[in-house]
């Protein structure tokens, strides 16, 4: 026995069973937070080996959904050999496969969007130049009025559209052409050696729509209002609009002489030519003869279009979106089936 008092040995057990309390108290807490943070790190875990699982299988749910748009326009390719074949219209294989969902059971689904490259204006053709370098009058009046519209367009306020329209066109033409002289007088290396890091003019085509922000006075404000018009495909040639694949903003880009002055299609213009795929028939050029053509000159005018519409195309877009549960993935694909028996690929990004 101790010796103490009844009541104060009493109260030495009541404080130490209250430090053994404390004690395994403060240890249930620490096992509870250490089983929870357990939980929470498997959960987590758990999660990020799905998202991880699923955007495997979204990337590779779109990367054969470009593969079933190449057998679509390897198909489409053969069926244009046929002689009576009156070129790439919306009513091609390809086309009408354009805007497809493919839902699977699982719940995953698969997305795809053709687009041949004549549905845009060629930025590249319409860089034409004489023998001494000097750019074709057409292309410089076309890029003019291109740029004046998309300015215009531009949801801004009039006070921010701040451009230079002259400039930006003499810019373009110097970033384009072969010689290393500005279309004003002076170097064109100077500006872009000021940059850092330093850069050059291409002196050559555009490889892509993204390239124009390297060039003088072109911000991403402007490079974004171009995107719907324009494309670079093919580097060369005088591929211009497909009149039959275009949508109808596009459509508006056709420029002619219209015996008064060289100008955009009006919105007539471009009515008469929706009005004539939608009954069936195509826009042709004057040498086709085939049942349901209308020739372009009967639409615009005997004058010729700038640069020379194209008809038949080769180069493709394809853009495959897969989706499996909530992980997307899109593969975006430039594909020129014209270079042989298997397309040849130009370019690729996974977005």
């Amino acid at each position: 026995m101790t010796g103490l008092p009844p009541c104060e040995a009493t109260a030495r057990v009541r404080r130490q069973s209250g430090v053994v309390l404390v004690v395994i108290l403060v240890f249930a807490l620490l096992l509870t937070s250490s089983v929870a943070t357990f939980l929470r790190r498997a959960t987590v875990d758990s999660m990020i080996a799905r998202n991880r699982d699923a955007a495997s299988r979204a990337e590779a749910l779109a990367r054969g959904g470009v593969r079933l748009a190449t057998v679509l326009l390897l198909e489409d390719a053969l069926r244009d050999q046929d002689p009576d074949s009156v070129g790439d219209t919306l009513s091609d294989l390809w086309a009408q496969a354009r805007y497809v969902e493919i839902p699977l059971e699982d719940g995953a689904s698969l997305r795809l969007k053709i687009e041949d490259t004549g549905s845009r204006l060629n930025l590249n053709a319409i860089f034409q130049f004489d023998e001494n370098g000097a750019a074709h009058d057409n292309a410089t009046h076309l890029l003019t009025d291109l740029l004046e519209k998309v300015i215009e367009e531009m949801p801004v306020a009039p006070g921010e559209k701040l451009y230079d329209v002259p400039d930006l066109v003499a810019n373009l033409v110097d970033y384009a052409d072969e010689d290393d002289l500005r279309q004003r007088g002076g170097p064109e290396d100077d500006v872009y050696q000021d940059r850092d890091p330093p850069e050059r003019p291409a002196n050559r085509p555009f490889l892509s729509l993204d390239e124009l922000r390297s060039v003088e006075g072109f911000d991403d404000r402007l490079v974004q209002g171009l995107r719907p018009y324009l494309t670079v495909y093919p580097f060369a040639g005088a591929s211009g609009i497909n009149p039959n694949t275009a949508p109808p903003h596009v459509l508006s880009l056709l420029f002619f002489n219209d015996g008064v002055d060289l100008r955009f299609a009006e919105e007539d213009t471009v009515r008469e030519i929706l009005k004539v795929r939608q009954e069936g028939g195509f826009v042709c050029g004057d040498e086709n003869v085939a049942e349901g053509c209308a020739p372009l000159s009967e639409v615009v005018g005997p004058n010729a279009v700038y640069p020379p519409p194209a008809f038949d195309s080769a180069i493709f877009t394809v853009t495959a979106e897969a989706r499996v549960g909530d992980v997307r993935r899109s593969v975006e694909a430039v594909m020129d089936r014209g270079a042989g028996a298997r397309p040849l690929l130009l370019s690729w990004r996974v977005l």
